[in-house]
């Protein structure tokens, strides 16, 4: 356990500690298997795919928001029956063990254990029953009168600078004790922390770490580049 977690000490304020999940917790991205899993089981339109692709790749938060357009008229039940079968027989997460250490550390300590990402909170509502976690702030879907999901999002956009957004309308003026993120869409939660750690980042966004004087858990020799985009 990294030295300036412990030094945190416990908590006697309210305070939350806030992890991203997607790149922070484990090595590549929930929304994205589990999107392609439901298009091989022919439950979500595949044809969609590639304008998602193009739109996180030219923006990241749009595409987060686009990527809700693919699961329009699915009941909101039958997406949390799949998710809870994909968690439990496909989901294979790579975990980055020293980032769930702290979940538990801190967890122990008194703090609020906050995940906090732009994928779909439904999709990651399962690690609550193998992690310490007392809430998911994550992209909300907007559901129909019957609870069917529109396509859209429901309040406020959890994504780049909507996450610390998100955090703040959702605190009741907690304070942020602690915040680990692995890239620029993790930035702005990290700046309302009293301490950031900075997991795997890529160049630039280590350089931007150190300049804020956040820790970096710097990419082991095994580390594998997501292949979004390739």
């Amino acid at each position: 356990m990294p030295g300036f977690i412990r030094d945190l000490g416990p908590a006697t304020d309210g305070a939350i500690a806030v992890w991203d999940a997607d790149g922070t917790l484990w090595t590549g991205d929930v929304a994205d298997d589990f999107t392609q899993w439901m298009i091989e089981t022919g439950e979500v339109r595949g044809r969609a795919w590639p304008e998602y692709l193009r739109i996180y790749r030219d923006d990241a938060p749009a595409g987060c928001r686009y990527l809700l357009h693919l699961y329009e008229g699915l009941h909101v039940d039958r997406v949390a029956e799949r998710v809870e079968h994909w968690w439990r027989h496909h989901s294979r997460r790579r975990w980055i063990l020293q980032v769930v250490a702290s979940v538990r550390h801190l967890a122990d300590a008194g703090y609020a254990t906050w995940i906090v990402s732009g994928t779909p909170t439904d999709f990651l509502l399962p690690l609550g029953r193998v992690l310490p976690v007392d809430r998911v702030l994550g992209m909300d879907f907007e559901l129909d009168p019957d609870g069917r999901i529109t396509g859209r999002h429901a309040g406020i956009s959890c994504a780049g600078a909507g996450k610390a957004e998100k955090i703040l309308a959702s605190s009741g003026g907690r304070p942020v004790a602690f915040c680990a993120g692995n890239g620029d869409l993790d930035g702005p939660m990290m700046e309302l922390a009293r301490q950031a750690w900075s997991i795997y980042p890529d160049a630039a966004f280590e350089s931007y770490s150190r300049s804020r004087g956040w820790p970096v858990l710097p990419r082991g020799e095994d580390f594998v580049e997501e292949a979004k985009f390739l």
